[in-house]
Formats: C-alpha cells, sequence, structure tokens
C-alpha cells in the first residue's frame, strides 16, 4: 500500500472515547510508535449523524488508510464486520477476529492473581463477584476464572453472590453493592467489574458508615489513574498499557510491511497485581 495513514476505531456503547482511562494508555504508546516510525494516526467519526451518509469503509476509502486499529467497536454491526472483510491489515485490543490480530490483556491471570491473592493469602472464603456486561468476552473469561479459582481453592459462591451489573456503570455498581450488603449472610469481600464503577460501591461502603477493610474488603480491576488517590488504597490488577500500545503497533506495521491481513490470532499481555489496602487478613 502506497499511503502511511493508520485508521483508529473508539467505538463504544459507553460514548467515553478518549476518556476512557484504559484506552488513552493504551493509544499513547501506540501513537508515539507509530509517528516514530513515519505512520500519521487519524481517528474514524463515529456520530450517528455522520454514519448515516459515510459508512466506516467510506472512510477507509476517503483516508486511503493503510492499516487499521481497532481500539474498541459494537462488533457484529454489519458496518463494523465490513472492516474484517476488507482484507486490510487490522490490529483489535481484547478481541480476537478473524482477519485481524488481537492484543489482549491476560484477564483471567488477572482473576486468578486476584483470587489467589483474596482468597488464598488473605483467607477469605466468602467472596461475592460483580459482573461487567453481559455480552462482554472480557466479562465472560473473568466470572469463569473467578469460578475457577475458587473452585481450586474449595471455596463455594452462592448463586446469590454473583451479580450482573455493568463496566463503567457506577449506579448500577451501586445498587448490585447495596444488594449484596443487604442479603442475610453478606460477603467479606466484593470484586468489583472495575476500578471506575467500583467507586459506587465504594460510596455506599461508606455511606453506611463500614470501615475499610475492618468490616468489608473490596477490589477493583483496571489499575486506571484514579486508584492512585483513594484511601486506602484500592487492592486492583493493573494492565501493562505501554506494553499493549508498543505491542499493537509493532505487530500492525509488520501486516502493513508486509500486506497481509490478521490471521485471527491472539497475543496475551501480562497483568500486575496491586496489593493496595482493601482487602483485610481474615482469622
Amino acid at each position: 500500500m502506497s499511503t502511511n495513514r493508520i485508521g483508529v476505531m473508539i467505538y463504544d456503547n459507553l460514548g467515553l472515547g478518549l476518556l476512557h482511562d484504559t484506552y488513552q494508555k493504551i493509544l499513547n504508546p501506540f501513537k508515539v510508535y507509530c509517528e516514530r516510525a513515519g505512520y500519521v494516526i487519524s481517528f474514524f467519526n463515529d456520530t450517528t449523524e455522520y454514519l448515516a451518509e459515510h459508512s466506516f469503509m467510506d472512510q477507509v476509502h476517503d483516508a486511503d488508510f493503510c492499516g487499521l486499529f481497532i481500539v474498541y467497536a459494537k462488533y457484529g454491526t454489519p458496518e463494523v464486520e465490513e472492516l474484517f472483510e476488507s482484507g486490510l491489515p487490522i490490529v483489535t485490543i481484547g478481541s480476537p477476529r478473524e482477519g485481524a490480530i488481537a492484543v489482549s490483556s491476560d484477564n483471567a491471570s488477572g482473576i486468578k492473581d486476584l483470587v489467589k491473592y483474596i482468597c488464598g493469602e488473605r483467607n477469605h472464603r466468602k467472596v461475592a463477584f460483580i459482573c461487567g456486561d453481559a455480552d462482554s468476552i472480557i466479562n465472560t473469561i473473568r466470572l469463569e476464572a473467578f469460578r475457577e479459582s475458587c473452585d481450586d481453592l474449595g471455596i463455594n459462591i452462592p448463586a446469590d453472590y454473583i451479580r450482573q451489573s455493568r463496566f463503567k456503570d457506577i449506579r448500577d455498581v451501586s445498587r448490585r453493592t447495596e444488594e449484596l450488603l443487604n442479603l442475610q449472610d453478606p460477603p467479606s469481600c466484593i470484586f468489583f467489574p472495575d476500578d471506575f464503577a467500583a467507586i459506587g460501591g465504594i460510596n455506599v461502603i461508606h455511606n453506611r458508615g463500614l470501615e475499610v477493610p475492618r468490616d468489608i474488603s473490596y477490589c477493583g480491576y483496571d489499575g486506571i489513574s484514579v486508584v492512585s488517590y483513594l484511601d486506602p488504597q484500592l487492592t486492583t490488577v493493573e494492565h501493562d498499557t505501554d506494553s499493549m500500545g508498543i505491542t499493537a503497533a509493532e505487530t500492525l506495521i509488520g501486516l502493513i510491511k508486509e500486506n497481509k491481513t490478521g490471521d485471527g490470532s491472539e497475543i496475551t499481555i501480562p497483568t500486575r497485581l496491586r496489593e493496595g489496602h482493601t482487602v483485610r487478613m481474615m482469622y
């Protein structure tokens, strides 16, 4: 291909776009790496008004993109699926697809590390899990890893300890936290779906006058910047966003130079446990 312009897509249900902390932290090293390699970064326009007259493929042709970096998309929609059938070099984040290569954070290992720390090292047996979006592959991976890890430790998880919510939804996580705390036998520790949504649950806990971690323990997931300002510091799992962004850039540029499409493979980047101070030792 003759151009050096890469298209970047963040087509999310939440409408956060570049306000999404994890996306920001992946995109910055991706952008720096690509620009140093001589490529130009342009974003897709995903506003409803613009898409009514300009499909994503129209934008590909108009901008003459040589490759695509799909950070997040509404997978399954015809406009998005058309991109994967285009033969363009494509790299995605966290969503393995035919016609692309995915760069993913190791969500299964991240949850297993949390369970090992909270249940294995801190001796919690009554642990609850507030899920992310029901249709999210990331949520499926994390919930399965949670169940498997607890089972390996001989920990039974009652059905009412699993609550369905959404990623980044502070209000809904607040409601699910209320439900858990209102149980006749409430959990000693709550796994929140992500650090941002955890704010809702944390507010509920504080409003009840509960002391953390003496009265209740909890953990998040993602390692977003705001957690460093929380007191006590949140126990969470941190994505290696620098490695994810750089790996995505290296992989996409490699596909572009070789004029290849992705083979549906996945590159997994390790996570890191941040112990924080929100999980008490149970005796």
